[in-house]
């Protein structure tokens, strides 16, 4: 007798592939869960109660992102538009089921503690940082996490506008554009 060891496996979707720019989720549908970013990055925006948009974080790959299972008694809404950044960005769609399963769910519980403590360290960057400080704080982790290296120096291409980057650190597109002038002056 044969022992069918596939039944009892977590099986995961396929990824999905979506184009630049395209939305992955809108903000107020019913949350369908968890993601985790195979390749590529998303960008998470708010539409805030006065219009305002806001940009809260830039997930790149290995990241997971999402606000949560609906379930019967209790409808989840999505917090944020999830739209992702680049041509190609693969997005895996994580179950109730894959949550539930000891293993998996250990990694998706560390995964989701760290997203917690850089929403943390975000927070204390806007009370206790400068402008200047948050632009330079955000390009040099986002260098960390997407930068390709060449020699000494590292190539960050940005698929993200000054505008953009004045919302993620909470100044203006003047600030940014005057902080990145002042960073090629440097070179």
């Amino acid at each position: 007798m044969t022992a069918n060891w596939e039944s009892n496996q977590i099986q995961f979707p396929k990824f999905k592939s979506y184009s630049k720019k395209e939305t992955i989720y809108r903000q107020g549908e019913s949350s369908s869960g968890f993601y985790l970013v195979k390749h590529g990055s998303v960008k998470l925006q708010k539409t805030l109660l006065n219009g305002a948009q806001a940009i809260l974080k830039i997930i790149t790959s290995g990241e997971i992102f999402g606000d949560g299972f609906s379930t019967g008694s209790f409808d989840t809404k999505n917090n944020t538009f999830a739209i992702s950044l680049e041509e190609g960005t693969l997005i895996q769609r994580i179950s109730l089921k894959n949550f539930q399963d000891p293993e998996i769910g250990l990694q998706l519980l560390d995964k989701l503690q760290l997203y917690n403590l850089e929403l943390t360290r975000r927070l204390e960057d806007l009370n206790w940082m400068d402008s200047e400080s948050r632009v330079k704080g955000l390009l040099f982790n986002l260098a960390v996490k997407l930068g390709k290296q060449y020699g000494d120096e590292t190539l960050l291409k940005l698929n993200l506008t000054h505008e953009e980057i004045a919302m993620l650190t909470d100044t203006s597109r003047q600030t940014v554009t005057k902080t990145l002038s002042n960073l090629k002056k440097m070179e």
